[in-house]
């Protein structure tokens, strides 16, 4: 990681975290009600999500609401942290959890119910940074980009995303958009970014 990358996330982080909590709690009821009022959420009915840390928008009021609407859920699940391999397990109120090695809570799975990117309808993902070309910095490991190679090769016109799957949005607070990321080779660029100013397509 570079320098200038690195300062950034720090930086961006950083302010995340300083939000209030009042602001934290309004930022994750109006993105929750963009996401479910949003063709995409509409469509999907497998949908991989996460659970928030490090001030991170919550998408509790979103995960209440999934199972009420005929939707399945799911969250990442690291594979192998030595090869940045990530699948998703469902996830519901009853499913027990237990921290990965990032200290990051993950469901208790079985094998046999994981699922790939490639069998989901909608990956939701949290994030550092993003443009307003829909470039997305991560954490650095780069579990998504491996997770979604397949989207690589699809390109980004509208009728290659409806034949494809799935559909990767980022969830972000407004302060982490940044005038413009330096896109990698290996990056998975966004279709669309939500925040607490609305929902952006990038196709």
């Amino acid at each position: 990681m570079n320098q200038s990358a690195k300062s950034l996330r720090i930086r961006i982080r950083q302010a995340r975290r300083h939000l209030s909590r009042i602001q934290q709690h309004q930022h994750s009821r109006i993105i929750s009600r963009s996401i479910i009022h949003s063709r995409f959420y509409r469509y999907s009915r497998h949908i991989a999500l996460y659970l928030s840390a490090d001030g991170e928008v919550d998408l509790s009021p979103l995960i209440n609401k999934i199972h009420g609407h005929y939707k399945k859920c799911y969250l990442p699940v690291i594979l192998s942290r030595e090869n940045a391999i990530m699948a998703f397990a469902p996830y519901n109120k009853n499913t027990r959890l237990r921290k990965n090695n990032f200290g990051i809570l993950e469901p208790v799975y079985q094998k046999k119910h994981l699922k790939s990117a490639r069998q989901l309808d909608l990956v939701l993902a949290p994030l550092v940074a993003f443009d307003p070309m829909g470039h997305r910095m991560g954490m650095g490991g780069g579990y998504y980009d491996r997770a979604l190679n397949h989207l690589r090769r699809q390109g980004q016109n509208s009728q290659s995303i409806r034949k494809h799957h799935p559909l990767f949005v980022g969830i972000a607070h407004e302060i982490q958009q940044v005038d413009a990321l330096q896109a990698q080779p290996w990056d998975i660029p966004l279709h669309a970014i939500v925040t607490e100013k609305g929902l952006r397509y990038f196709y």
